[in-house]
């Protein structure tokens, strides 16, 4: 089980990362600016059938506000999962107005089934967070990705933030579509030092302590500020993440 939620945590996902990504670390951020434009000029073109997701968090904001100059019509999803905090809800809404974003696709499962799943395998348990992110989260993407008939698919994921995640490609290959991760080489600094210089204005539970945005039961505000950036996401979650990857998780 992951337990590690220090700084070291960091320098472990970059030591995973496949040498090709890696070397890409320390480029300035200029430079990560520019590459990560090209990967998504690159992706448009091979892959005209291409969406993006956008949770109200920071990565998906950056690589909103990179990709959209490129191609401003592709779909945006954003998966309502019935219980992200009402801040993030209202903050979405506030970008897509002042964004004038088109294309917007809010998906959900069925029906709110998070009571059931809780009193079956008990909060924060693998088998709970599992059937429950499956239900509520995978499964509601994966189906508007097949309804909206995409071969291509943009998260704003980064190397550093999960082991899992630093062992991906750009370009990553699923079943029916291409996932593709133009921020995948960003370091949260790079991450905040675009932020700063494009005065882009983040989801306010950030200034609050938090450092990494889920669902309201599943997410804490960070500790430690010094800690790793997912400190307050459970080690539950961390330990599974393999399997909800290999699932449709971002």
């Amino acid at each position: 089980m992951i337990k590690d939620f220090s700084k070291k945590r960091t320098e472990n996902c970059e030591e995973l990362m496949r040498p090709e990504i890696k070397a890409l670390l320390n480029l300035s951020l200029d430079e990560k600016i520019k590459k990560t434009k090209k990967i998504v000029e690159d992706a448009v073109k091979k892959y005209p059938k291409i969406g993006i997701g956008f949770s109200g968090g920071t990565d998906s904001l950056v690589i909103l506000h990179l990709t959209l100059p490129i191609k401003p019509d592709l779909p945006i999803i954003f998966v309502n999962t019935y219980h992200q905090f009402p801040e993030t809800y209202d903050y979405i809404e506030k970008v897509k107005k002042e964004w004038g974003v088109k294309n917007f696709y809010e998906v959900k499962a069925e029906k709110d089934r998070f009571e059931e799943f809780k009193k079956k395998f008990g909060l924060k348990t693998s088998e709970f967070t599992e059937i429950c992110c499956g239900y509520h989260k995978i499964s509601p993407l994966k189906k508007a990705i097949a309804d909206l008939g995409l071969n291509a698919f943009i998260a704003g994921i980064r190397g550093v933030e999960h082991e899992e995640r630093a062992k991906e490609t750009i370009f990553s290959p699923r079943e029916d579509h291409i996932r593709v991760h133009p921020l995948l080489f960003w370091r949260q600094k790079d991450v905040l030092d675009y932020v700063k210089r494009y005065n882009l204005e983040c989801n306010p539970l950030y200034a609050e302590g938090y450092t990494s945005l889920g669902c309201v039961h599943c997410t804490e505000k960070n500790p430690d500020p010094n800690k790793h950036e997912r400190a307050g996401r459970g080690e539950v979650r961390e330990k599974i993440m393999e399997r909800l990857r290999n699932l449709g998780y971002t």
